[in-house]
């Protein structure tokens, strides 16, 4: 029997899918507690690895968790990124992105039937940053693999996607949780699916690479917090996942341990949950980076 929690909450419901490449498996874990519970979305919401498992939720529906386990469990490095060799060269080579963007483009094919926004049973909107303006650029019409191939395509890693006179790039950028344009088209009740990028602890890997990310995850961090002080009149459900995330965003090789282990924190969390009114019921990652002040 599922569990009954639709009842307390207003619609629109949308549901809200941030970035986080590998980290996107947590997600997986999501959706498979949902689909143990009677909310269903009016409308999805995603940037970069949010936006393709986004297109696959708003495609299938009622079994997206379950196309999304067998398109996680075969998900690698490669497939995504390339050969680390030929990634090295590029970046020796000075090109100006580390890796073509074939291999990504290969797996949204793989993973999505739909060529068009039009054909999807729900309405979809990737988030894609202009990157000549620095605007966010929400994507809800027209070709589909180009949006999601945009909404993914991160600076000096992918190139740049053109889609008619605008240049885009990863909608992480300036929305890695897209929040507030879920809310700027019209949600009522907004189920945030965190992939945790935020938390990049300090510690983690101190080299460039490592000090990059951390700095993009603090970026995202900013957003996430600036984007929910405007949604306080709005229902948010802000799904638990593990916290802080072990490994690169790179690394595909946690993927099932993500999924399994961020389903049994929602399961949990879910049956927990008693909406009252509007407000933020559950932690964003983020706040696990604000220490609590200590008395003198």
């Amino acid at each position: 029997m599922r569990l009954r929690i639709a009842d307390s909450l207003p619609r629109p419901i949308a549901y809200v899918l941030g970035g986080g490449a590998s980290y996107g498996a947590v997600q997986v874990g999501h959706l498979r507690a949902l689909a143990e519970t009677d909310i269903t979305p009016d409308f999805v919401v995603g940037t970069s690895v949010g936006s393709l498992n986004g297109a696959i939720l708003a495609e299938h529906p009622a079994t997206a968790h379950e196309r999304l386990a067998d398109l996680w469990a075969n998900m690698t490095r490669q497939a995504v990124f390339g050969k680390m060799l030929g990634t090295a060269l590029s970046i020796a080579k000075g090109k100006a992105s580390a890796v073509p963007n074939t291999g990504l483009r290969a797996v949204i094919e793989s993973a999505v039937q739909a060529r068009t926004f039009e054909e999807l049973v729900l309405p979809h909107t990737a988030v894609t940053t202009d990157f000549d303006t620095g605007e966010p650029v929400p994507v809800n019409s027209g070709d589909l693999v180009s949006a999601l191939l945009a909404s993914a395509a991160i600076p000096l890693v992918f190139p740049p996607v053109k889609r008619g006179h605008r240049k885009l790039v990863d909608g992480g950028v300036v929305a890695n949780v897209p929040i507030s344009i879920a809310a700027d088209q019209g949600a009522a009740t907004i189920v945030v699916l965190d992939c945790g990028f935020t938390v990049m602890a300090p510690e983690q890997e101190d080299t460039a690479t490592g000090r990059l990310l951390r700095t993009a995850a603090i970026m995202a961090a900013q957003q996430v917090r600036r984007d929910l002080r405007t949604v306080d009149d709005r229902v948010v459900l802000y799904l638990p996942g593990p916290w802080p995330m072990r490994g690169r965003p790179d690394d595909f090789r946690r993927s099932a341990d993500n999924a399994a282990t961020t389903y049994d924190l929602s399961m949990t969390w879910l049956h927990g949950l008693n909406v009252v009114g509007p407000g933020r019921y559950g932690a964003a990652p983020s706040d696990m980076l604000i220490k609590p002040k200590v008395a003198d």
